[in-house]
């Protein structure tokens, strides 16, 4: 690995305004230079790291630690056009912030003016305060340096303790044992992964993680570090004592926010922000897990990325708020899928929350869901759920679960009907489907939109899927799927379905057309039932009407006939059933009839509002979710042939009675 100790990109004389200076260059320091880019290609800009390393994904160290990546795989640098002002200065740590002058100063002594300033100085673990904490062969899990010494240590350490059974406590036990070295894990908490999962899931976690020969001891904690120079073992608050050579702290995080703080920044447990990630200098603005937001401090990533895409439209002149984040949970621990998202511990002592859990054994996989009044507030699972991006839109918009989901839910396991849940053609715009990167549906539509439209271009484009991969399927639907448009004739479609619609609900509800009640009338309107020309004329016509619209399906299922555009057949195919629904009524004026002849206007009358209802699906379909417009059309068509079945059959008695009689 080689360090980059500095990047200039563009001409050294200084623009006219000062540049937009971002201090941090993690994920969510490179999102907002991204995103500024993106509204303004043109905008000077100047980034300061304190690593000595290109930018790179924190997420994925511990694939570094493992040996599965290498250093190529988890870098991310920025995506730069050709004609770019971004200056780059990596090592160089920021130490001070002048505001009353606008300007910062980094360990070498250099100042750098700013118009704007963007922190994101993101977080460091949070360290305990016990005796011998600072011996040698104690080690933090959260940037590139401390993956390197670990590297560097794994196949020394004969036995390791990890202190905290959080997401990266459990991936470096998982490094560090595929090395052979002795792993336990000690947690404070009743479970693994406390913040994120419930006492059955974090059962289930510590069942697997000790079948991965990972020792876990429970609702324990560290009171002291035993040995000389060097770390030979650890005392518990239990009095316990574990031997060992070297030890893990991943005991949690805490926000960077000293600079801030020295800077005259106000600050609480984070660097303290309104909604358009602004201080209480308004030229001064933070994201990320320094940043405390509505008393609340996220310490996740994605969070961070959606407060960059807010900073950086408001520095460019657009109004957008931010008025928090959905905290969720989506990754794959030590080798199994646990994911959560919404209220999951606090609810469950609320008032009114009630609870339903799904379990099945033979596969271990564990779903729970958390209702308030009837609507989701919060989701727990462990093993695989394809549902749950799904899932998490429907927490964040505390959507309704209607009685049979819940039962389906309570049998299955599952929400929604398969066939609604495996497209995310039909997510919402806002569903997250890249849970690292924070990429909604839409965003990737709009990417699809300007011709982006395969798996690499969607990632290279948006970041989506560049980080655990595991959106990368999701991708491939969206790439495999076309932009829908509107079908062909659709305005016809729609309104020849509406008057369709108006006339089946008119013959079903509205009375007869009565009988003219003097033959002196101007327009004897009754002749049309009672002149036995006429209704073999209107009968007739309808028939004919009828088999000139089956035609369509001719178009439709014999190869040779291939003329004209299906679209067009169809629209034809309606305007006729219109015209159907217009002799149909000049036939009967409006009376179903009896016995037989009332089955077959029935068949009629069935026959035209199943097509109304098709016609109107399809003329709107690319405005309809796909899945509800593909569900529709199915049913349309079988009873379209279920009540076309009977109707020769019908007719025929018709007109063999009318002759006869």
């Amino acid at each position: 690995m080689s360090a980059v100790l500095e990047q200039n990109s563009y001409p050294a004389d200084a623009p006219a305004t000062p540049p937009i200076v971002v201090i941090g260059t993690g994920p969510v320091g490179i999102r907002f230079v991204e995103e500024l880019l993106q509204r303004n290609p043109d905008v000077p800009i100047v980034i300061y790291g304190n690593e000595p390393w290109e930018p790179y994904n924190r997420v994925r160290l511990a694939g570094l630690l493992t040996g599965e990546l290498d250093f190529g795989d988890i870098q991310t640098p920025l995506r730069l056009q050709e004609r770019h002002r971004v200056i780059q200065h990596h090592n160089r740590e920021i130490i001070a912030i002048d505001r009353a002058n606008r300007m910062v100063r980094d360990r070498l002594g250099n100042w750098q003016p700013y118009s704007k300033l963007v922190l994101a100085t993101g977080s460091r673990p949070h360290i305990p305060d016990v005796d011998g904490i600072d011996k040698a062969g104690i080690f933090t899990f959260r940037n590139l340096n401390d993956a390197q010494q670990l590297i560097a240590r794994r196949t020394r350490s004969r036995r390791a303790v990890v202190l905290g059974g959080g997401l990266l406590g459990l991936e470096a036990a998982r490094g560090l044992r595929k090395y052979s070295t002795e792993v336990i894990i000690v947690e404070h908490a009743r479970h693994l992964m406390s913040h994120q999962l419930d006492d059955e899931a974090g059962a289930l976690l510590r069942e697997f993680v000790m079948l991965q020969d990972i020792r876990v001891l429970l609702g324990d904690s560290i009171k002291r570090v035993l040995g000389d120079d060097r770390i030979t073992g650890i005392e518990l608050r239990s009095n316990r004592t574990i031997d060992c050579d070297t030890m893990v702290i991943a005991a949690g995080i805490r926000p960077n926010l000293e600079l801030a703080r020295d800077g005259g920044i106000f600050v609480g447990r984070g660097i303290r922000v309104n909604d358009r990630m602004q201080t209480n200098d308004p030229d001064v603005f933070a994201v990320g897990e320094c940043v405390e937001h509505r008393d609340k401090v996220y310490g996740l990533v994605a969070p961070g990325l959606e407060q960059a895409g807010v900073a950086a439209h408001t520095i460019t002149g657009g109004k957008s708020d931010y008025t928090g984040s959905q905290a969720a949970t989506r990754l794959k621990v030590v080798g199994v899928s646990v994911f959560s998202t919404g209220c999951v511990h606090e609810c469950d002592t609320a008032s009114q929350v009630q609870t339903l859990s799904w379990r099945q054994a033979d596969s271990g996989a564990y779903r729970r869901v958390l209702l308030q009044r009837g609507r989701i507030v919060g989701a727990i699972s462990y093993g695989e759920w394809d549902e749950s991006n799904r899932v998490q839109e429907a927490v964040q918009r505390a959507r309704y679960l209607w009685p049979w989901q819940q039962r389906r839910f309570a049998r299955t396991g599952k929400l929604w009907p398969a066939q609604e849940a495996v497209d995310v053609n039909d997510w919402p715009a806002s569903a997250i489907v890249c849970q690292c990167t924070s990429i909604s549906r839409g965003t990737l539509g709009k990417a699809q939109a300007a011709g982006h439209c395969s798996v690499v271009a969607l990632s290279a484009h948006t970041g989506a899927g560049t980080v655990c991969g595991s959106c990368k399927p999701l991708l491939a639907d969206l790439a495999g799927a076309s932009v829908l448009e509107p079908e062909p004739g659709n305005r016809a479609l729609v309104w020849t379905g509406i008057m369709s619609l108006l006339a089946v609900l008119a013959m079903l509800f509205a009375p007869a057309i009565p009988f003219a009640d003097s033959v002196q009338v101007s327009i004897p309107w009754d002749q049309l039932w009672r002149n036995g020309l006429l209704k073999q004329i209107s009968g007739f016509t309808l028939l004919g009407l009828g088999m000139v619209a089956s035609l369509v399906s001719l178009r439709k299922r014999i190869g040779r006939i291939r003329f004209g555009d299906f679209a067009y057949w169809r629209v034809i195919h309606v305007v006729l059933g219109v015209l159907a629904v217009a002799t149909l009524l000049a036939h009967t004026g409006l009376r179903l009839g009896n016995n037989l002849n009332l089955y077959l206007m029935l068949s009629f009358v069935g026959l035209l509002l199943v097509g109304a209802i098709a016609g109107g699906v399809i003329g709107l379909q690319h405005a309809l979710p796909r899945t509800t417009a593909k569900r529709v059309r199915e049913w349309s068509l079988w009873a379209h042939i279920l009540l076309l079945w009977p109707l020769p059959a019908l007719l025929g008695f018709h007109v063999f009675k009318s002759y006869w009689f």
